[in-house]
């Protein structure tokens, strides 16, 4: 097996993903209670650190994935860096606008009715994970939309672009994307897991998104969108009337 190719594997292939199929979710599994507590403590600073950490964390992983296809001379339309025609195309991106539309209505439904952001309030603090997690100042705010943005970014290039190509060169790409997705939702374990489910769900979804646009575009951008929403969504949740 080369060291570096355009056609298939190489032998950096199998290095990232031995680091992104077991480094990363064995590295979550024995981070998870220690990110968990850390979090569920509200010590000063804590989100900032996490935030930032899991920024830098998230770009370690794909820039050594984007200098790769570079250094191989592989055709970016492989990795999903392309605008495609057609049906399926068509049905890609009219379901990435209609999950945009839900949390978009997600959010104006919180931000005019009271009751709902009391509920919703209400919801969050059951689950002190979640509570721990989500931004309660103005800054954590700002710096959660920068942690937004470049989720959006890297872990569609990781997991639905990259991830998807790799795994697609030996197996069916319905299987591919299934292991993908499985990854991909195990290391959210963070989060709880009673959020698993919908984890699974909107990552699902991105993936069909993926998968029928041939695309990475419309993908990164309805992961973008969705995060910041429910960012907005709870953050809106969390301001209590006089």
């Amino acid at each position: 097996m080369p060291f570096l190719t355009a056609d298939g594997l190489s032998l950096v292939d199998i290095a990232m993903l031995a680091i992104i199929m077991i480094g990363l979710p064995l590295e979550t599994l024995l981070t998870v209670k220690h990110t968990r507590a850390k979090l569920a403590s509200g010590a000063p600073g804590v989100r900032v650190s996490h935030y930032t950490s899991t920024i830098m964390y998230l770009w370690a992983v794909a820039l050594p994935i984007v200098v790769l296809w570079a250094a191989s001379g592989r055709d970016w339309a492989a990795l999903g860096f392309h605008f495609e025609a057609g049906a399926m195309v068509s049905t890609g991106w009219l379901l990435a606008g209609v999950i945009t539309l839900f949390f978009g209505y997600q959010y104006l439904a919180i931000t005019v009715s009271e009751k709902g952001r009391q509920q919703l309030r209400e919801g969050i603090a059951r689950n002190p994970v979640m509570d721990g997690f989500m931004p309660q100042t103005s800054d954590e705010r700002h710096l959660f939309n920068l942690l937004g943005i470049t989720a959006g970014i890297t872990e569609e290039i990781i997991f639905r672009a990259y991830l998807i190509w790799a795994l697609a060169t030996v197996m069916p790409i319905w299987a591919a994307a299934l292991i993908s997705l499985a990854i991909f939702t195990f290391l959210h374990i963070y989060q709880g897991a009673k959020n698993l489910p919908a984890v699974f769900v909107i990552g699902g979804l991105v993936t069909l998104i993926y998968l029928w646009s041939g695309s990475i575009w419309p993908a990164i951008a309805v992961h973008v969108i969705v995060d910041i929403l429910n960012n907005l969504t709870v953050f809106k949740a969390r301001q209590v009337p006089a």
